[in-house]
């Protein structure tokens, strides 16, 4: 500026006026001369290294040669230029005439094949070196001061150009051999220097790569001097700086296939050998389609063996020079993820992302899902690409990495409605609790654009800055996202330690960006590695941070819409209505586990039996994560127990004792804990084995009754709940009519207090059944009318006999070894067996044989105890055949007595009452004794269960032969069978 104001000022110093005028105007030439200095262009290595580079700054060799990142992108540069019809491209570069230095030029089409490995032809459609002298870059000068007129005129410090006229319009492949040539995988000796003062940087010691190219477009006037900027791209630059502590500091300028625009500035990375490209996806996850969000773990430098089967995807954007020539845009090719063409053209303005309609579509009607069952999210996305559905689940906290949220990221293949379904989970893996006004985003990605930084050692003052230059970020303009902890893939393998940051000397922190507002990319927040030739092992985890690693750094422009709610109620179980929950003593006579008779009763009021096994009993909302700590309880009742039609189950919270019993209860149970109900207001819920509700009740008020369930389930009408608290001590609560369970609270009442006697539609009376103390329910009886039988029979089944030999082991069969073992027996037949009335000796046989084979013969025998306090009547008994047997109708032929039946009949089956010997045999068929054998799937009384094998079924008591079962009278039945 000063020599041309001096050039001014003499201009112009005979003419004073002259001079005013000149110097009037001269703001306006100085400024258009200033615009002119900056907005002047190049194409190539001039562009990256410019004299006004920064004094730290090294150069990067561009490359050509033969193996591969990843084992994927190939480790070349594959440069296309735009050039009309009848322009020309000028091209020289430091290794052309050295050895096997070249510079090949590829006619629009002819290269394909997908991106980072394509198929270059053999014969190009020109070379440099077909033009003797030309092309040749001898010195820095000439580098910065371009070429040449192609007629030799202009630019007199330039290089002489090679050149090729374009025969039309299109883009053009450009390809720059180093000294070694177009098949070696050897490395060069870059010398890093910007300046070039070393002499190697123009001789063999370039080997596979160049240290100064240039690849410039202009007019079909051979004696012009003037650049067509903005025309040279490419989708992957494969650069060497030939050792660390050589720091890279140039811009760069990608675009997106939906048109965002960014300008990407190295500043201060140190990467030694790497490839610059940018993609719609960084990596991808273990299944080769999936977006990954974080970095890779390679074996070594050129990034082989992905740990934990993730991959590269390979470059997708094409990366420009110089701010881009609208012109090329319409013919740059687009690609998709997966590197294979997807068409041709990019649209010069972005396509900015909306979404409306964002809906949840539940399991349960509208919004509503039920628990563990999920549900589907809907929305309407103008761009195809990435979305981004967060479930918040406090419904402010969006963060997606937050293990309670859940986060649902995939791709959109089109534009148009998406539907995603939800598994019901969190980012955890467990259900979300059953809860109202759960919020959902959604987030789809216009512009996506990541930038991996493959095994770049050290880039230890941050960056790259990248930069939307087309359109207004709502999250800014310089904003990006990284993670860089473990995670696992996919397909299961843990990379590094999830949640913490990876392995490798000096790591970024944080080791992690703001997952929904990134961080500002032109700050060092993302700094790693070392300062100096530092960190380069080849090894993971052995050098500095970014050496091994494909590290990855994304933007892109969001999509968004306002959140949208969603409901999670309780799923009602099948089971609704077969088990209920019928009578509740919550204010118990004693504290401690011994003397707390608090109690919870079950009833069957089906016609068949119902299967507990697995049954949750509990005083919290556990679908909700909502109950009452220690002062709770839940109770898993064991596998195998089943209660018949009209059986009621018993579970006690105290200890087994005397005064903890309900005789007339098939099933009963006993926690040995202090009390649990809160006398002032607590609820009781039953769940099956997927936590689907059977039923629930609640009494009175007060933190310790939970959630209730979702009134549009009815499973609960609260209105008299307030008026069940006040039960004297000792006293139940008790569902009437016993058993009818229309889920009002109008129908319990404090048992014989008449209370419900005004509201409860078909209202009985309740009633004391209890002898013990001054307590008053009915427990494991009736709650109305008539006393029950008040009579139990205790059952005890073993294997008595293999083949001809008889097995007289007494056994004690226990619920708390493991199943696998010899005497392992479900609770209550773990403890029946203990009972003081069985005779000494009596229980002979086997649990467990062991190991049978094809064609072995079993003998199985069923004990039975009359158990009291009453006599047994129309005791009738069914046992199922097991599966792996068949049973034999013959086992017990010849063998008397019997008490009816056909002569000659086959008889299958015995009996005993009061004897260690059979006293009586039965046939088969149904000819008028008191045994039958039902054949598989032949129809069998309701209490068999379902009958696929056969059932044995004996009525015990007939009047006269055995009107009924005297308290302590014993006895069996046994069959045969044969093993499949």
């Amino acid at each position: 500026m000063s020599l041309l104001l001096k050039f001014l000022l003499a201009v112009n110093n005979n003419h004073l006026n002259r001079y005013k005028k000149l110097l009037s105007g001269f703001a306006f030439l100085l400024c258009y001369l200033n615009f002119g200095i900056q907005s002047a262009q190049a194409e190539g290595s001039r562009t990256l290294y410019p004299s006004s580079a920064p004094a730290s700054s090294s150069r990067a060799n561009l490359e050509w040669r033969t193996d591969t990142y990843g084992g994927l992108v190939l480790r070349r540069t594959l440069l296309k230029v735009y050039a009309n019809q009848g322009e020309y491209i000028l091209l020289g570069s430091s290794a052309v005439g050295v050895n096997n230095g070249n510079i090949r030029v590829y006619n629009p089409g002819r290269v394909s094949d997908s991106i980072g490995s394509e198929t270059i032809p053999n014969t190009p459609d020109f070379v440099c070196t077909s033009q003797p002298s030309r092309g040749i870059i001898s010195s820095r000068q000439q580098e910065l001061n371009g070429p040449r007129a192609i007629s030799g005129g202009g630019n007199p410090n330039g290089y002489i150009p090679c050149y090729y006229q374009a025969p039309a319009t299109g883009v053009y492949d450009i390809v720059f051999y180093g000294p070694d040539g177009g098949n070696s995988s050897a490395n060069g000796a870059p010398t890093g220097e910007i300046n070039l003062s070393n002499a190697n940087n123009f001789g063999t010691q370039q080997g596979t790569s160049v240290a100064a190219w240039d690849v410039t477009v202009r007019s079909s006037d051979q004696t012009s001097t003037s650049d067509l900027n903005g025309r040279l791209f490419s989708y992957y630059l494969a650069l060497f700086t030939g050792n660390n502590g050589r720091y890279l500091n140039f811009p760069v300028y990608p675009i997106t296939t939906d048109g965002f625009r960014y300008k990407v500035e190295l500043r201060g990375t140190d990467p030694n050998g790497f490839v610059l490209y940018g993609n719609q996806t960084g990596f991808f996850d273990s299944d080769g389609k999936t977006p990954l969000y974080h970095d890779i773990l390679g074996a070594d430098s050129q990034l082989a063996n992905p740990q934990g089967g993730v991959s590269l995807a390979r470059p997708q954007f094409a990366t420009f020079f110089n701010s881009i020539d609208n012109n090329v845009l319409p013919y740059v090719d687009r690609y998709k993820r997966d590197g294979t063409l997807e068409g041709t053209g990019i649209p010069i303005s972005p396509i900015i992302p909306t979404v409306t309609n964002l809906q949840f579509n539940g399991t349960a009607g509208g919004n509503n899902s039920s628990y563990s069952t999920g549900g589907t999210l809907s929305f309407n996305s103008n761009v195809a690409g990435t979305y981004e559905l967060i479930i918040s689940r406090d419904g402010s906290n969006f963060d997606p990495t937050n293990s309670q949220n859940r986060l649902l990221r995939g791709i959109m293949l089109t534009t148009g409605q998406q539907a995603i379904n939800w598994d019901g989970k969190d980012n955890s893996g467990n259900f979300f609790p059953v809860g109202s006004n759960y919020k959902v985003s959604v987030r789809t990605y216009g512009g996506e654009y990541h930038f991996p930084l493959l095994d770049a050692e050290n880039n230890f003052t941050g960056g790259p800055t990248i930069t939307m230059l087309n359109a207004t970020n709502p999250i800014g303009n310089t904003r990006g996202f990284y993670d860089d902890r473990g995670y696992k893939t996919i397909g299961g393998t843990q990379i590094g330690t999830t949640g913490q940051v990876l392995c490798g000397i000096n790591p970024p922190s944080p080791a992690f960006s703001d997952p929904l507002n990134g961080f500002d990319t032109a700050t060092n927040d993302r700094k790693f590695g070392q300062s100096g030739n530092a960190g380069n092992a080849g090894t993971s985890c052995n050098g500095s941070f970014g050496d091994t690693k494909g590290l990855d750094l994304w933007t892109y422009y969001p999509g968004q819409t306002q959140p949208t709610p969603l409901n999670i109620v309780d799923a009602v179980s099948p089971n609704v209505g077969k088990v209920i929950i019928n009578e509740v003593l919550y204010k118990e006579t004693g504290t401690n586990s011994s003397t707390n008779d608090e109690f919870i009763e079950l009833y069957n009021p089906s016609s068949s039996p119902v299967d507990l096994s697995g049954l949750k009993l509990a005083d919290g909302h556990l679908t909700a994560n909502d109950n009452d700590s220690t002062n709770g309880f839940t109770y898993t009742f064991p596998n195998g127990t089943t209660l018949q039609p009209g059986q009621y189950a018993v579970i006690w919270i105290g200890d087994n004792n005397a005064n903890h019993q309900a005789t007339g209860a098939a099933f009963q149970g006993w926690l040995g804990q202090t009390s649990k109900l809160n006398n002032l207001g607590d609820d009781i819920w039953l769940y099956d084995s997927q936590n689907k509700i059977i039923d629930y009740i609640a009494y009175g008020s007060g933190n310790e009754i939970n959630t209730p369930p979702a009134s549009v389930l009815n499973l609960w009408d609260n209105t008299y709940q307030s008026s069940l608290i006040g039960a004297n001590t000792g006293q139940s609560i008790s569902l009437t009519p016993n058993g009818q369970d229309t889920n009002l609270s109008a129908c319990w009442e404090a048992a014989t207090s008449g209370n419900a006697s005004t509201r409860c539609p078909n209202y009985l009376p309740t009633r004391d059944t209890d002898t013990i103390g001054t307590r008053v329910t009915s427990v494991g009886e009736n709650n109305n009318g008539a006393t029950t039988t008040n009579a139990k029979l205790l059952l005890v089944k073993r294997i008595t006999r293999i083949n001809n030999q008889d097995l007289t082991d007494i056994v004690d069969g226990r619920s708390d070894v493991p199943n696998s073992a010899a005497n392992y027996a479900p609770e209550p037949y773990a403890s029946e067996d203990n009972d003081a009335k069985w005779p000494a000796g009596y229980l002979r046989g086997l649990i467990n044989a062991g190991t049978v084979k094809p064609g072995d013969e079993l003998e199985y025998t069923i004990y039975f105890l009359s158990k009291g306090p009453n006599n047994a009547a129309n005791v009738k008994f069914c046992d199922l055949v097991p599966s792996n047997a068949t049973f034999i109708p013959t086992a017990f032929n010849g063998n008397t007595p019997s008490d009816g039946g056909l002569p000659g009949a086959d008889r299958g089956i015995a009996l005993a009452v009061s004897s260690s010997n059979p006293t009586v045999y039965f046939s088969n068929v149904e000819d008028g004794d008191r045994g039958r054998f039902y054949a598989a799937n032949e129809s069998a009384p309701s209490s068999c269960g379902t009958n696929t094998n056969g059932a044995v079924v004996v009525n015990i008591t007939r009047t006269p032969d055995l009107p009924n079962l005297a308290k302590d009278v014993y006895g069996f039945i046994r069959f045969r069978a044969k093993v499949k």
